[in-house]
């Protein structure tokens, strides 16, 4: 009898121990009075409520990821409120899954500093973290930095999230979202680096891969967003950006990024696409920089074979590759940029737009020159309009501010529509608004490639007229154009109204005071 009793409590011991070893999938050391295995980061019982519950001062704590978590409830942030450590890590021991689907930020840094979470060991990016959830809530999202978490980095994971709340100028959400409600002074010099950003699933993609916004003197700013690839992202249903920055949001960096679509994106709807979007009126010094947009892997493909990133017809989606809509004073800079490797086919005369210059001070290739297309070759844009009168823009300048365009190359490019349809051509473009405008050291075609840009519809309809513009100002302002190069652009019109049949103009100013030389 005694061995009988003996066996079954060694049983019952042995049970108990490969239950909690089975749930035990977290690990924290180096913490005051909670080192433990837990199951969960989020709930009730998990890692960020019993780190929350005393004084972490001074301390170095590491959290690892033994086990795939695949339930976290969202429901506990990690606030560090207690008394904040020195440092808190969180890393995977392998290959680790931490997901959720709650209508919640599934990882809440709420006022938490000095967190990194790190994805990577020997095997590489081995840290995915997915909220699945597709509920229109603001603010969920699958990491949130809120009520000035600080100096905290997101590196070598994979993030994914699926469809989120519209963006508004109160409420959003993306798959990493910027937030301040109760804090004092935003949420600031935060670095994510290095992960893959993507959607949950295709059928619900995120309306941002990064979202900031922020409240009335409590502003987002010093983030840095760098070498990150960032892809499968646009929602196919809903206006939606890549890096959205929202009102009260400054001095961001956004640098070495890729954009991409992996396989051919077919909205749902007539919807406007920006990749960059900076849109607010009071930010200042805004860095893009180096950043390749376009094809169907990093870097915008390689060399060689390149496969585009290819837009299916059937809508009329508006695009901009980057769009600053931001303040005067101190000047934002995009330099550096790539975007290239797209053929685009819209069904209506929605424009498609490299870089957009809307409102503020703006310094664009004055450092390092932005390219949109190639300087050689042909077609590493096409773009396919599906009604007339559709615009193509390499630099669309629409700010009143002080803008200065240097250094930058516009080809290998082919606008295009049915015969009797006119898709025109802008290399740069000044809009009828005020400010002072300097455009300096461009080139616009190429000069190796016949047919460099080429705008290839025969726009045959005489109320059809189809321009190709190297230089176009209509600019209000001081505009100085210098130095320029506008070489082998194409017009295959076969209109033959006499002010428009093959119309090609290298630069024309039709207002403002000009300076044109040297070009």
């Amino acid at each position: 009898m005694k061995k009988t009793i003996i066996l079954l409590v060694a049983l019952i011991l042995t049970l108990g121990i490969l239950v909690q070893t089975a749930t035990a999938q977290i690990t924290v050391s180096g913490s005051n009075g909670k080192d433990a295995t837990y199951g969960s980061l989020t709930k009730a019982a998990g890692a960020f409520l019993a780190l929350n519950s005393v004084t972490q001062a001074g301390k170095n704590i590491v959290i690892t990821i033994t086990s795939d978590v695949t339930t976290e409830s969202g429901l506990y942030p990690l606030t560090g409120a207690a008394g904040m450590w020195t440092s808190l890590t969180i890393n995977p021991s392998g290959a680790r899954t931490i997901s959720g689907s709650p209508a919640l930020p599934l990882i809440d840094l709420n006022g938490a500093d000095n967190v990194s979470i790190d994805g990577l060991n020997s095997g590489g990016n081995s840290l995915t973290i997915s909220n699945t959830s597709t509920s229109a809530t603001a603010g969920t999202s699958t990491i949130r930095f809120i009520n000035d978490a600080s100096n905290n980095t997101i590196e070598n994971c994979t993030l994914t999230g699926s469809e989120m709340v519209v963006n508004s100028p109160t409420s959003g959400s993306g798959i990493i979202f910027f937030s301040t409600t109760t804090g004092s002074t935003g949420n600031d010099d935060n670095t994510i680096d290095r992960n893959y950003i993507t959607s949950a699933a295709d059928a619900s993609r995120p309306l941002n891969a990064i979202y900031s916004l922020g409240t009335s003197a409590k502003e987002n700013s010093g983030n840095t967003i760098i070498n990150n690839n960032i892809y499968n992202f646009l929602n196919k249903g809903a206006a939606s950006c890549g890096i959205n920055l929202g009102n009260y949001t400054t001095a961001w960096t956004i640098s070495e990024n890729s954009f991409y679509e992996t396989a051919t994106f077919t909205p749902t709807a007539s919807v406007e696409y920006r990749v960059i979007n900076i849109e607010n009126t009071s930010g200042l010094n805004y860095t893009v920089l180096n950043n390749h947009i376009g094809g169907s892997s990093p870097e915008c493909g390689t060399s060689g074979s390149v496969a585009t990133w290819t837009k299916a017809t059937g809508y009329g989606n508006t695009f901009y590759g980057i769009y600053l809509n931001v303040g005067t004073g101190n000047a934002s800079n995009i330099q550096g940029n790539t975007i290239q490797n797209f053929s685009y086919t819209n069904s209506t005369n929605a424009n498609w737009t490299g870089i957009q210059a809307n409102a503020g001070d703006i310094n664009i290739g004055t450092t390092t020159g932005n390219t949109i297309g190639r300087p050689t070759g042909t077609g590493s844009i096409l773009f396919t309009a599906g009604a007339t009168g559709a615009n193509f823009y390499g630099i669309n300048i629409t700010s009143s501010g002080t803008v200065d365009t240097q250094n930058n190359t516009i080809g290998s490019i082919t606008p295009s529509n049915a015969a009797g349809n006119a898709t025109n051509f802008f290399g740069i473009n000044k809009t009828n608004v005020a400010g002072t405008t300097t455009i300096i050291n461009n080139t616009i075609g190429s000069t190796i490639t016949a047919s460099s840009i080429n705008a290839s519809s025969a726009s045959s309809t005489a109320a059809n007229a189809q321009s190709v513009y190297g230089i176009y100002s209509a600019g209000t302002g001081t505009v100085t154009i210098s130095g320029n190069t506008i070489s082998k652009l194409t017009n295959g019109t076969t209109n033959t109204t006499a002010a428009t049949a093959g119309l090609i103009d290298g630069i024309v100013c039709t207002s403002g005071t000009n300076t044109i030389t040297n070009n």
